[in-house]
């Protein structure tokens, strides 16, 4: 015990040490600590001054401009052949576009050759750049520059399309102007009318050639029995001919005027697209013309019915 206690007596402590070292010597350790630590923070200051941040993280800056960058945001997402490769760093205005510079992961060299485009953006917002890598064997270098393009977003399309069924409209509430289709249906009803009128005649005449025809037949009889002439029954042939071609005919301008009375019905209660056509100055003309030849010929028909029905005895 009278060792250890002298072994105690014979240490110095810290504290004694600390009262030995003169105030001089301790300000100097602290200047040169401060020294220390302030060359570090200027190295540190200028490496990230005189370097890019970016190659401390293994990455490389390049660079693509586009006209429009359709609310791009830092952070963006940069993928290659659907693989996240890097990140939207910054951008700026150049000219009559926008500058866009993008981080890449290291590992991710991209060919000389290659484009970027901008996708559409999400349903949350958000664009992302693509690059579509080209086939040159020369890679990229840090800095350099890309050609770029934009892609119509969904609000784009949908601001098109509304444009067009603007148009789309425009045009239809100008094809259905009242007095077109006021013009159109007078056509029409007139049309119709014209129709039943030359199925009348046509009737009209059927029964009269339908008379004539029972009529000849007797009388050919008779003529046959006294003369027997082949001839008589060729001029018969040909009335039966004449008469069925005009029932035939009698029962297409029934038809056609069942038709345009329907037509004419849907028409006003402004069914089917007929009323799209009222603003066709053409086709209203080339109407008017026809209801002009065919009122001719109704009324060469009852002036002159054996200039269209001729019969032959002999």
């Amino acid at each position: 015990m009278t060792a250890e206690r002298s072994q105690d007596e014979g240490r110095i402590t810290d504290e004694e040490i600390q009262r030995k070292i003169p105030p001089s010597a301790r300000g100097r350790e602290i200047q040169v600590g401060i020294f220390v630590l302030v060359g570090i923070v200027s190295f540190i200051a200028a490496l990230f001054l005189l370097t890019d941040p970016a190659m401390f993280r293994g990455r490389y800056k390049v660079s693509t401009e586009v006209p429009d960058a359709g609310g791009i945001r830092r952070g963006d997402p940069v993928q290659m052949r659907g693989v996240n490769i890097g990140r939207v760093d910054g951008f700026e205005m150049a000219g009559a576009g926008v500058r866009i510079t993008i981080e890449v992961a290291g590992e991710w060299p991209i060919p000389s050759d290659s484009r970027a485009r901008l996708a559409a953006p999400g349903i949350l917002g958000g664009r992302t750049v693509e690059v579509i890598p080209g086939s040159s064997p020369q890679l990229l270098m840090p800095g350099g520059v890309m050609p770029g393009e934009s892609v119509s977003g969904v609000m784009d399309i949908a601001d098109d399309l509304g444009e067009q069924a603007r148009v789309t409209l425009d045009r239809i509430q100008g094809l259905l102007d009242d007095e077109a289709i006021a013009s159109v249906h007078a056509s029409l009803r007139d049309l119709g009318a014209l129709m039943s009128s030359m199925a009348t005649i046509v009737r009209d005449q059927r029964d009269e050639v339908a008379a004539i025809s029972a009529s000849l037949r007797r009388s050919a009889g008779q003529i046959e029995e006294l003369t027997g002439n082949p001839e008589l029954e060729r001029g018969l042939a040909r009335a039966d001919s004449t008469l069925a071609e005009l029932r035939v005919a009698g029962e297409s301008l029934t038809h056609a005027t069942e038709s345009f009375e329907t037509v004419i019905g849907r028409v006003e209660r402004g069914e089917g697209t007929l009323g799209k056509l009222a603003t066709d100055e053409d086709l209203y003309q080339n109407l008017n013309t026809a209801l002009e030849e065919i009122l001719l010929l109704e009324r060469d028909i009852r002036e002159n019915p054996g200039r269209y029905i001729r019969l032959r005895i002999f």
